[in-house]
């Protein structure tokens, strides 16, 4: 992937090639936000504009700030012809009579194969054509007659000869002949003169020094001022935190979409790249330079409940800063001290609720940032009005589908970037929305104008991003009778208790993913005799049938490369047991191993057996590209964290199709969680991150972990249990459709006009 403005030059010359010249001049228009004054740069855009495209007005803006730049009669000369070109006839007589002026005194510049006077000639003939031709067209209009008769001489006006109107009319307006003239078709040759230039930063060491000095006079501060000030300004063009991160794959767009945050937008963007495309990276790259320059120091990042632990974990291993979240118990323990640490991720409706949002909307924050911000797009809500009233500097809102029913929606998110951008609502639905339909936007191209001011959407079509194709396989198993027997006995026994839902939820996981990861806790429940006969039946178990298809699958290609992911440790040693066995060499992954140890365990994988065995990976950020397998032990109930497990894998850099094998026991919750996902909603063919957009049209304000866990306490039986899920993947199919047609609303709205 292209990754420097050397990459993004290439993609302008290839563009060129292609003559897909829109995206060239994109290309050119992204360097020139870095290198406001490259010569070369502006010429190339120039001439690309002017010449190549057909489209003076995009080029003399750039070709005005090269002549401002270089002052050489040349460039006036083209300015004269565009200005031309445009109708501007005053201005190209003054460019012209410019050019003349300065080519006398800079006779050494002149342009091969033509002569100056040639060139002026033709410029001439050129603003002579475009004068008579503007005459003419004046002349020509069928307009109101020129003059204004008495009633004494006037002609009634059905007995008028047509000759008499015509030879009045030759009496008031004399036409001027048209002009020959010769058009130009001359290729113009910009002079070009390059001037290398490298820049430095201060070394860490000597700036320390210079700092931890003894007591400095006024004009060193006055200079470390300066300095600081430059840097901050001048010193966007080199990531400071590039250096610093830790298992991020950086691409081209990223870094690029992280420098025009921080040079045009000052900190208040809307990113809406498309999904799977990374906000979440281009995010925490922002956090970080902000960080490292010291302009933040404290953060709120909002987000919805699920996403919490994900954003902690990704922050920290990715970027190293640690945040506190919603999720720690030192929220439940304090929350009045909670809301006053510098780096806070929480939920969106933890935030928003009567007892936090007087707390939150009370502090002064350096930079917000909301995730899913699709979820503020309605300004009634009190998740836009709690945003709305935070005091904040900087602030970020991504989503991947920004508008999903109307263009208010937009104007709302808008407000909350940049309150005044479109004005009022009122001035907004006037100049902006077709009357009788707010899906239909009018003066698109000045909307466009105001919206490039806050917002960034990099799709797949523009950066080029084609990930290969991912194929699901399903196996439902039937249970032997002993762990049929053990599942019925367990899920009884937790319906005859009067347990906590996190409690309930983790046995009946773990009584899916295997039998013998039910033990531990089992045994924290109670000492009764039905435990102890559900865990005497575990003991005598032998291989389960998991385990056996779970071989079936190693066997039938043993070279090639499988990742085997579980989510208990007891499940995970099963595994290793199993594997041992059978004699297939395998590596291990666990979270609880320091990071030389996970380091050393994805490396033996890489280069020496062909399995590892894995509970969640997570956000560590390790490249593992190399294989395309990946095998789900047991499944979690939350889909996000499936497509995490996919994501470790099918993503950029991966050459190869990824094929993933589910294995669920027969009339399990997982079997059902499965069963709507793939079969309903065809999860496995969308792309990486579009679950989550698509579980917020539920509807629903909980987890879907909690909706898998009310569904399972209001089922007395399996019928019930079996139609409740029937009922819930019908409803995923209204969110998925909803989605997909707010996406196709947004594609329609944006296409590919503010990338990168």
């Amino acid at each position: 992937m292209f990754k420097l403005p050397e990459d993004t030059y290439k993609r302008y010359t290839k563009f060129l090639r292609k003559k897909e010249y829109k995206r060239a001049y994109r290309c050119l228009e992204s360097l020139l936000h870095q290198f406001p004054d490259d010569i070369t740069l502006l010429c190339n855009i120039v001439e690309l504009s002017v010449i190549l495209w057909n489209h003076p007005e995009k080029g003399r803006k750039w070709l005005i700030k090269l002549a401002n730049i270089r002052s050489l009669w040349p460039d006036y000369l083209a300015l004269s012809k565009v200005e031309a070109q445009l109708g501007n006839i005053t201005r190209a007589k003054k460019y012209l009579n410019k050019a003349k002026e300065l080519q006398k005194t800079q006779r050494s510049v002149n342009l091969p194969g033509v002569t100056p006077k040639k060139l002026f000639d033709e410029t001439e003939h050129l603003i002579q054509y475009k004068e008579w031709d503007k005459e003419w067209n004046a002349v020509a209009k069928p307009e109101a007659p020129t003059k204004i008769e008495s009633s004494a001489t006037r002609v009634p006006k059905e007995k008028k000869d047509v000759s008499q109107v015509s030879k009045d009319r030759d009496k008031k307006i004399e036409i001027k002949s048209k002009p020959e003239i010769k058009i130009p078709t001359q290729k113009i040759q910009f002079p070009t003169y390059s001037i290398p230039v490298k820049i430095e930063s201060v070394k860490d060491e000597a700036l320390s020094s210079f700092v931890k000095s003894g007591i400095s006079p006024l004009k060193e501060i006055q200079m470390l001022i300066d300095y600081t000030h430059l840097t901050i300004q001048s010193g966007f063009d080199e990531l400071l935190c590039l250096n610093t991160l830790s298992g991020v794959e950086k691409y081209w767009y990223q870094i690029e979409t992280v420098k025009k945050v921080l040079k045009r937008f000052y900190g208040r963007t809307l990113l809406c790249d498309e999904v799977g495309l990374g906000k979440t990276i281009e995010t925490g790259m922002l956090i970080k330079e902000y960080l490292m320059r010291g302009m933040v120091r404290n953060i709120l990042i909002l987000t919805p409940a699920s996403l919490v632990s994900q954003w902690k974990e990704e922050m920290l291993t990715k970027f190293g800063i640690e945040f506190t979240t919603t999720d720690d118990f030192e929220f439940t323990k304090n929350p009045a001290n909670f809301w006053k640490q510098r780096f806070i991720i929480a939920s969106l409706n933890t935030a928003k609720s009567n007892r936090n949002m007087p707390i939150v909307t009370e502090r002064f924050y350096d930079l917000v940032v909301i995730d899913e911000a699709h979820h503020l797009i309605n300004r009634r809500t009190l998740s836009w009005k709690l945003v709305n009233r935070i005091k904040k500097r900087f602030i970020f809102l991504l989503t991947a589908t920004p508008v999903q029913n109307n263009l208010i929606e937009l104007f709302n998110l808008i407000t909350l970037l940049k309150p005044g951008q479109f004005k009022t609502e009122k001035n907004f639905r006037q100049e902006y929305v077709t009357k009788g339909n707010l899906k239909k936007p009018v003066n698109k191209e000045r909307m466009q104008e105001l919206l490039r001011d806050v917002l960034i959407r990099n799709t797949r079509s523009a950066i080029d991003l084609k990930l290969p194709k991912r194929y699901a396989t399903t196996v439902r198993l039937e249970p032997t009778e002993l762990e049929q027997e053990v599942y019925t006995r367990v899920t009884e026994y937790l319906k005859s208790l009067n347990l906590k839902k996190p409690i309930i939820n983790l046995i009946l996981r773990e009584a899916e993913s295997s039998p013998f990861a039910l033990k531990s806790s089992l045994l924290t429940l109670s000492p009764g005799d039905e435990v102890k006969d559900i865990i005497n039946t575990i003991d005598n178990l032998g291989d389960i049938s998991k385990g056996r298809a779970l071989i079936d699958i190693l066997l039938k290609n043993p070279d090639e490369k499988k990742i085997i992911f579980t989510q208990f440790t007891k499940s995970m040693n099963y595994v290793i047991d199993l594997l041992g066995r059978h004699r297939i060499p395998h590596s291990t992954f666990r979270g609880n191993m320091s990071t030389r140890e996970k380091d050393i365990a994805i490396a033996r994988f890489k280069n020496e057996v062909p399995v590892l065995v894995s509970t969640e990976l997570g956000g560590e950020g390790k490249n593992l590209q190399f294989c395309n397998t990946i095998i789900n032990f047991d499944l979690p109930w939350n889909p996000m964290r499936i497509e995490q497990r996919i994501g470790r894998l099918h993503r950029i850099g991966q050459t190869r199709d990824v094929f993933i094998f589910n294995l669920s026991v027969k009339d399990t919750i997982e079997d059902y969680i499965i069963d709507i996902l793939d079969n309903k909603i065809n999860m496995f063919e969308m792309v990486i991150g579009e679950i989550e957009p698509i579980l917020g049209y539920l509807g629903e304000a909980v987890e879907f972990d909690d909706i898998i866990m009310g569904i399972w306490l209001k089922s007395g039986d399996r019928k019930r249990l079996k139609q409740s899920f029937e009922q819930l993947g019908d409803e995923l199919i209204t969110a998925k459709q909803k989605y997909l047609e707010s996406k196709t609303f947004d594609n329609e709205l944006f296409g590919e006009d503010y990338e990168i």
